[in-house]
């Protein structure tokens, strides 16, 4: 590898810039670009609902890095409103698009790392000119949809999907005092919650105004001749709405990179090793467009999410820049707040374990976060999953209104040393009247597991 390679970067948000910044630290002779077809290259999408609160007073805020900034402090540079039309593998070139102008160039690259991203799952009936049905994905985006809450104050919002961003454009709605219903395809939100933890969120939902809908299929839009939908119809019923929003997750972007002969695993994204190289020489992949190895299951799998895009990131722009790091895997490690209540997911649920082979028992406790008479002690709800051979943690849920997602936190750090529960058990956890009692939730949940084991 030259002293001095060139190392082009396709995309931005969470991976691209990562990976930019490490390449270039890494080897600061190399010229290091970053390619990004919109104006934005690096900014918090799971800010965008308190944004639309205001509890981000300034938009700004939600911008981690502006491409002059990246440039001045990373030494990066920085095209955006170009977009990466072609790969030619054979010449190491890639043919790109100047989205202002309209110009087509040509660029070589002595390394490349696409950080294509992720877009939002859409539905079949949905029509660029609905004005008034959004995802929430980019930045652009959420200045529409901040603008059309100011300028049309919608009285009513159907939010379709009750995954983490569902659930938390939900509570920014009933916020800004508008009437919101969640239509979700599973009983529970999310996808396979147990009945103890999923009975509190909906529960959560119904105390502050939100008509939680589940098992709900949606079927087609009603538009009007300006081209705003008026009626999402279901197998449930016809809802009413001033405005929609669709959160039914999202998939790889992986066309470009599948055009240039990089495979694809099964999940549909893109396929590396531990150093993020895809199997074509020189052409490393990061982020939403790659798939991730659980390290639960030792299995493939696709978990979009920002930290894991921004280690695979690192890892691919150490080594493109002539490193030897290696990113090992993930084991899904997620938090949502649901008005008062917080919840934390970490590693495997039940359906996720018993789809791989596990054999499992699990085991639901209900604990006070503080010692009881201190301020904001509230019941904590835990469930644990583990392998009933083994006596490993693969799994949790914690929710409640005091505690819940740090705890969260601790389980997910068991879970990837490969603890079992009797480790759990043992953990000596603090005991502090203001943060939690002498026998922590965590560690009642984990005994009351070890008489099932």
């Amino acid at each position: 590898m030259k002293l001095q390679p060139r190392i082009l970067v396709i995309g931005g948000l969470a991976a691209g810039p990562s990976a930019a910044s490490k390449a270039k630290r890494v080897n600061p002779d190399a010229e290091v670009i970053l390619i990004e077809r919109t104006p934005y290259i690096s900014y918090g999408i799971c800010e965008i609902p308190y944004y639309l609160t205001g509890e981000y007073q300034d938009d700004r805020d939600l911008v981690v890095y502006s491409p002059e900034r990246l440039q001045q402090h990373k030494n990066v540079t920085v095209w955006t409103h170009t977009e990466v039309e072609h790969i030619d593998r054979n010449n190491n070139t890639v043919q790109v698009k100047d989205l202002m102008k309209g110009v087509r160039r040509k660029e070589e690259y002595d390394r490349l790392i696409i950080t294509t991203g992720s877009s939002p799952r859409m539905l079949p009936f949905m029509k660029p000119d609905m004005n008034n049905v959004f995802t929430i994905k980019e930045l652009g985006k959420a200045y529409e949809l901040h603008d059309f809450l100011k300028k049309h104050k919608p009285r009513t919002a159907i939010i379709i999907g009750g995954g983490f961003i569902g659930l938390e454009m939900a509570e920014s709605f009933r916020k800004l005092d508008i009437e919101v219903t969640v239509l979700h395809r599973h009983i529970y939100p999310f996808s396979h919650m147990d009945k103890q933890s999923g009975d509190i969120l909906v529960s959560a939902l119904h105390e502050n105004g939100v008509h939680y809908v589940p098992n709900s299929n949606v079927k087609s839009f009603g538009a009007n001749a300006d081209g705003n939908v008026k009626t999402v119809v279901t197998e449930n019923g016809t809802f009413d709405a001033d405005l929609v929003i669709v959160a039914v997750g999202v998939y790889p972007n992986t066309s470009l990179a599948q055009d240039a002969g990089v495979e694809t695993g099964t999940t549909g994204a893109i396929k590396t090793n531990e150093r993020q190289q895809t199997n074509l020489d020189g052409i490393y992949a990061a982020g939403d467009c790659c798939e991730v190895k659980n390290l639960i299951t030792r299995r493939p799998t696709y978990i979009p999410l920002a930290t894991v895009a921004s280690k695979m990131a690192w890892t691919a722009g150490e080594n493109a820049a002539g490193g030897r790091a290696a990113f090992k895997g993930a084991i899904r490690n997620i938090a949502v707040r649901v008005f008062e209540y917080e919840m934390s997911r970490v590693g495997l649920t039940q359906k996720e374990a018993e789809d791989t082979g596990y054999k499992t028992i699990s085991e639901t406790i209900q604990a006070p976060s503080r010692i009881p008479g201190m301020p904001h002690n509230a019941r904590l709800t835990v469930t644990y999953l583990a392998d009933k051979e083994t006596g490993r943690l693969i799994g949790a849920t914690l929710i409640g209104k005091d505690g819940a997602a740090q705890r969260g936190n601790v389980l997910a750090a068991m879970i990837q040393q490969e603890s079992t529960i009797a480790d759990v058990a043992a953990l000596d956890l603090m005991y502090a009247p203001p943060f939690s009692p002498l026998w922590d939730p965590l560690l009642v949940a984990a005994n009351q597991t070890l008489k099932k084991l």
